[in-house]
């Protein structure tokens, strides 16, 4: 038997989470130009807590119900192994010499590569994020796998162990968290554990009551995607200037899971084109890869600088109380910026599309056959004593 069996798949949140991953990297090229201004591009960090909430509503859809029926811990934390751990191994490969070469050779390289190595670069142990940056939320989500797991092969299907997150979650951040919705290396376990479980409950909700999946006119549906599209980009344009705002946005994004996982509408009908759905299967190469994008592309301007003896980079403060970092200036040409920012995200999906086939792919198959055989020694070892019952996989 496969390992990937009746698993339900949400096409349209897939390529919700490729338009987010798109702007997270939009986000992170700091580069001078019109993109970079946009305020749903300078609040984009916040797109990170829509990739735990619908990793905890698709993880419960696909496992929930299996572990409690004794899938197994083991296997279920191999297939999430094979699923992020290749592309992670790679991207903290290729950033050791470029955090060797910046920062030089010592205790904090050595620190950084054993966190990461071992997925604890999340969860409060580092002062500040290394080597691949965005991969602190990587430690995080993994983390909560192994919650999840624990929480539910020991409780079952029980939603009331999943409010203690949510309710905690905001509370610590903002009386603890000195970046607010914006941790990441500190309290981002934190961060996600709240997104994570709301997912959870999403999943759990939509279960038990009917009318969060029956279908309404197309044109009903299309008018609540419409709208709830439209409140998520609009919360997120404003959502950072606030810290109770930032907050709340799992919540929204919460409200998004559950309307585009009935897929009813046109705008659903939009996310499930060809071309959509590739970036969606793209997302997590886009998330890992264009931190190496925006670390090479700025190696090259100021080698350009050094040589050309211009300014390629001014201090600058995208966000009300964030520091002053160099970014790429174009000598004030915001157009020039955007052309520079969009290529860097075009070059940033072409790597994503070698990494998804030659390291994503082929890592996700070798967890799952590892998975297989460890099924098949368990079978063996029981069959004499008990009569096991074979569970659908994913």
């Amino acid at each position: 038997m496969g390992l990937v069996k009746n698993a339900p798949r949400y096409d349209a949140l897939d390529s919700w989470r490729g338009i987010c991953a798109c702007m997270v990297a939009l986000f992170h090229f700091d580069v001078f130009s019109h993109l970079t201004f946009l305020p749903l591009v300078r609040h984009a960090y916040l797109f990170v807590d829509f990739f735990f909430v619908l990793s905890g509503f698709v993880i419960a859809a696909n496992y929930r119900s299996r572990l409690a029926e004794g899938f197994g811990i083991g296997r279920f934390m191999i297939l999430r192994l094979g699923r992020i751990y290749p592309l992670h191994a790679l991207t903290l490969l290729l950033f050791i010499p470029i955090d060797a070469a910046k920062d030089g050779i010592g205790p904090n390289l050595f620190q950084a590569v054993v966190t990461n190595v071992f997925l604890l670069q999340g969860l409060g142990v580092n002062p500040q994020n290394w080597l691949n940056f965005v991969s602190w939320s990587i430690s995080a989500e993994f983390a909560a796998y192994v919650v999840f797991a624990v929480m539910v092969t020991r409780l079952g299907t029980a939603k009331w162990p999943w409010l203690l997150p949510i309710i905690a979650g905001p509370v610590v951040i903002a009386t603890m968290s000195p970046h607010g919705m914006d941790t990441t290396y500190d309290y981002g376990l934190v961060r996600c554990l709240y997104g994570f479980a709301l997912g959870v409950v999403c999943f759990d909700v939509r279960e038990r009551f009917p009318l969060l999946k029956q279908r309404l006119s197309p044109a009903a549906e299309t008018l609540m995607e419409a709208a709830s599209f439209v409140l998520a980009v609009g919360y997120v344009s404003v959502a950072a200037s606030s810290l109770p705002l930032s907050i709340g946005s799992p919540l929204i994004f919460a409200l998004v899971v559950l309307v585009f996982a009935r897929e009813g509408g046109s705008v659903s009908a939009m996310l499930t084109a060809p071309f959509m759905l590739f970036v969606g299967t793209l997302t997590y190469s886009i998330y890992m890869m264009h931190p190496l994008v925006r670390a090479f592309v700025r190696a090259a301007f100021l080698l350009v600088q050094r040589v050309l003896h211009t300014d390629l980079f001014i201090p600058y403060a995208l966000n009300p109380g964030n520091e002053p970092a160099p970014i790429i200036y174009l000598h004030g040409s915001l157009w020039l910026g955007d052309l520079l920012q969009v290529s860097m995200l075009l070059l940033t999906i072409l790597l994503s599309v070698a990494t998804y086939r030659f390291v994503e792919r082929p890592g996700r198959d070798w967890a799952r056959r590892l998975a297989r055989r460890d099924k098949v020694g368990a079978l063996a070892s029981t069959a004499p004593t008990a009569k096991v019952h074979e569970h659908a996989e994913a």
